[in-house]
């Protein structure tokens, strides 16, 4: 069979070729540390989805408690710029994340499910780590982190191929680079490139497979790796007491043993106040 060209894989995206304008708008802002509130607002309240959304959150049970948040505004006064911001980039890349991906096995709920945790287990690990100021970067990145598969999957998809791999390891780059040439790590980069990603996203993309990372986004590039490696042990079900191969790589990327366990404890919590807590770049604690 012959192998698949990247460039052309990435242009016969279809409707991932192109992101919503609401989101390429967010991406800038994320970038950016001076966001302001104004800027923010401006963008969410064009997308109702993204408004009813962002209020959701607001009201989660973490805050029910102290106010009603009846305006975008009032959320980013309660919540923060860039939280909101990471907030809504999330809600605005669900269409494009929320599939199926038969080339690997994977239903809607299930690739949607592991983006999610990545990113709030890529944030919790990067506040061990004593960076909390990069909670966001890190939610945002772990989010995204799988981007290629979806690249890759028509072509298995096309083909009757299904790439099926097991536990928090690396074996599917491996399986991908037998059929294809090249992974998914590979592909994220490319199609991230293609939209404009900034390189605090495109390298995690790049290398969240990759046990050393030297680049000046070598932080959130580890915090990632370590997100994907929990979210596919949360997936198997999997405890690090169990499987020592897990502590043993959150050990490796600069980890506590007992991170997973964290995450886990965190993650019984409903989703609305994960994902807050996930994008806070200070603790946020149950009222």
């Amino acid at each position: 069979m012959e192998q698949p060209n990247l460039n052309d894989l990435v242009a016969s995206t279809g409707n991932l070729a192109t992101l919503p304008g609401t989101v390429i708008e967010l991406l800038s802002l994320l970038g950016d540390a001076t966001t302001c509130a104004e800027e923010v607002k401006t963008i969410i309240e064009r997308d109702p989805a993204m408004t009813s959304n962002v209020l959701k959150l607001g009201n989660s049970a973490f805050y029910s408690s102290r106010r009603k948040i009846s305006n975008v505004r009032d959320a980013l006064v309660l919540l923060g710029n860039r939280s909101v911001a990471a907030l809504s980039f999330a809600t605005g890349m669900a269409p494009i994340l929320r599939r199926g991906l038969d080339g690997y096995g994977l239903s809607r709920d299930q690739f949607w499910n592991h983006s999610l945790i990545s990113g709030a287990a890529a944030s919790e690990a990067i506040r061990q780590a004593g960076a909390p100021h990069l909670c966001c970067d890190a939610f945002t990145a772990g989010l995204v982190h799988d981007l290629g598969m979806l690249v890759i999957d028509p072509w298995l998809h096309q083909n009757g191929i299904v790439l099926e791999t097991e536990g928090p390891e690396y074996g599917v780059c491996r399986l991908e680079k037998e059929r294809l040439g090249f992974d998914h790590c590979q592909a994220g980069a490319h199609l991230a490139r293609e939209w404009g990603f900034p390189d605090s996203l495109i390298d995690p993309i790049a290398h969240h497979h990759h046990k050393e990372f030297n680049g000046i986004h070598a932080e959130i590039v580890r915090a990632v790796a370590a997100g994907n490696i929990m979210a596919e042990a949360l997936d198997a079900g999997i405890e690090s007491q169990s499987c020592p191969v897990v502590g043993e790589c959150l050990t490796e990327l600069g980890y506590s043993y007992d991170l997973l366990e964290k995450v886990r404890l965190d993650l019984t919590t409903n989703l609305e106040q994960t994902l807050i807590r996930a994008t806070s770049s200070v603790p946020v604690t149950v009222s």
